[in-house]
């Protein structure tokens, strides 16, 4: 996992926040019984179904500097943009349980009782950081 050090993605381009992230995040904050400033986050936009990162190929990434990259293909999903935005609330990379998990289903294997991992496995072993 990376922590901002290291990570420069090629291709990406801003993007700004459709309507409905706000209510992601409402709902990210109310499962992790955090709160922080949405505002405070800037959007990027990979194209693709995924970019290289440390772990292998992602569909998202957060950086410390409050900084979120989404492969375009995934920009509307609502498990890997909240489970970027739950690392901008935790203020770090990594995925204790809880909150990711237990009070935050925001993996592969605990999103809809780990039906995502099905949703994805046609496209091989994306992850998210």
């Amino acid at each position: 996992m990376l922590s901002g050090c290291g990570f420069d993605p090629e291709g990406d381009v801003p993007m700004e926040p459709p309507a409905l992230y706000r209510e992601w995040w409402a709902k990210t904050e109310a499962c992790s019984g955090r709160k922080g400033n949405f505002e405070r986050i800037r959007w990027s936009v990979i194209e693709g179904r995924s970019f290289p990162c440390s772990s292998g190929e992602c569909a998202g990434h957060w950086r410390t500097n409050h900084h979120i990259f989404l492969a375009s293909d995934w920009v509307m999903d609502e498990m890997v943009v909240r489970h970027e935005m739950l690392h901008d609330l935790l203020g770090r990379p990594g995925h204790p349980d809880p909150p990711f998990g237990m009070g935050c289903p925001l993996t592969w294997e605990s999103w809809n009782g780990g039906a995502a991992g099905l949703h994805v496995a046609h496209v091989g072993p994306i992850k998210i950081d």
